[in-house]
């Protein structure tokens, strides 16, 4: 990787500005918004390759897995919607249905990337084509039938003069995908100066490959240092995790979780808010109830409230200071008591466990904070059992 300075001062907290996708007079009659491919606040992107989750029966939990609402059958977008799909894979030409199931995701301005090498023997109208930046130079930005965009990939041992070409060839957006050879923070904090220098506003998403297939909290260590290291820094519009060729097959993680995990790394990283922020003290032997416990019950009753921030502090000594951010504060005084904060102030005192979390669901509705929780909810991580098995 050629040798490079890094500017970025990571102690301002500042991100990246990028342009976000946008109509064009040549999109006129194409019926497809290309505002919908990603989100201002930071996108998701999952990898659909198992095209038997287009077919008739199994369409409907697909939807669901991807995290849309449905009516009548229809897909529609909700708050923690991927923004786009990335396919592998085509379905047969010939299948009528899996190509219904793909037409519903792009009436509802979800994006659908396919590798341009696919596009070329199986056009998809609207679809974006994903080719590496020297594939792309090389055809001089040359979309395949059908394609609306361009999104382009960069392995991390382009040149400057490469990267520089990603102003002439305008893609919708680039997917950071360092080579498992190079350093994946190093390659990533020198495409953010590189497209600092030369000022590039493209969204880059960071493509996370990972050889874990069944440790949910391994994958979460490797997902927060391999991308949410840069997210952090302010570098990254989104994320599209994926796993190694050698260990695909045993990979156990439904869409539904991969999803969920992407959403949760962009909530930590600070960009996208789609459910209730948790705050909770370490514990120690000041602690009034059972924190573990306790903390579950809440995100059982109140995980749903994107935007809404709830402290769960085992005592008085620390727990106010501590929890000096968050809307409502839920803190043991007593033995068997709870106070109840609306910021820094106490507004129900000496509740008894058995009745403080009920009283803090009471609470946020009086500050209208409230909305009732969705009766689909987790219906996608069923509905993806339901597809492995057909």
């Amino acid at each position: 990787m050629p040798e490079f300075e890094y500017t970025h001062d990571f102690t301002s907290y500042s991100r990246g500005e990028y342009n976000l996708p946008e109509q064009r007079e040549s999109d006129l009659g194409t019926e497809f918004d290309v505002r919908g491919i990603l989100h201002r606040d930071g996108s998701v992107i999952c990898i659909v390759d198992d095209m038997e989750m287009l077919s008739k029966q199994n369409a409907p939990y697909f939807y669901q897995s991807l995290g849309c609402k449905t009516a009548v059958g229809m897909p529609f977008k909700d708050i923690a919607t991927v923004d786009s799909i990335f396919l592998k894979n085509l379905p047969d030409p010939d299948d009528r249905q899996k190509e219904l199931a793909l037409k519903r995701l792009l009436e509802i301005s979800m994006g659908v990337i396919v590798p341009a090498d696919l596009l070329e023997k199986r056009p998809i109208t609207n679809a974006v084509a994903h080719m590496s930046l020297r594939t792309a130079i090389a055809r001089k930005g040359e979309l395949p039938d059908g394609a609306i965009r361009l999104a382009v990939e960069v392995q991390g041992d382009e040149s400057d003069d490469e990267l520089k070409q990603l102003v002439n060839l305008d893609p919708v957006m680039i997917f950071n995908n360092p080579k498992a050879m190079l350093s994946s923070l190093h390659a990533s904090r020198r495409l953010s100066e590189s497209l600092t220098r030369n000022n590039i506003k493209i969204p880059v998403i960071h493509h996370f490959t990972t050889s874990v297939t069944d440790d949910t909290n391994e994958l979460s260590l490797q997902l927060g240092m391999g991308a949410g290291s840069s997210l952090t820094d302010g570098f990254g519009a989104g994320i599209m995790i994926d796993f190694s060729n050698d260990n695909y097959d045993r990979n156990i993680f439904s869409l539904d979780f991969v999803r969920k995990a992407s959403f949760s790394l962009l909530q930590g990283c600070r960009l996208r808010s789609t459910k209730t922020e948790f705050v909770s003290c370490p514990s120690c032997g000041r602690t009034l109830f059972d924190l573990q416990e306790t903390t579950a019950q809440i995100s059982e009753a109140t995980g749903h409230l994107p935007g809404v921030t709830v402290a769960v502090m085992g005592c008085i000594v620390n727990g106010p200071g501590e929890m000096a951010d968050a809307d409502f504060g839920y803190v043991g005084t007593l033995p068997g008591k709870v106070d109840l904060y609306y910021g820094k102030e106490v507004i129900k005192k000496s509740i008894p466990n058995e009745q403080a979390v009920g009283e803090l669901v009471n609470l946020i509705k009086e500050y209208d904070m409230w909305v009732e929780k969705d009766l689909e909810e987790g219906d996608g991580e069923r509905a993806e059992k339901k597809i492995l098995v057909t």
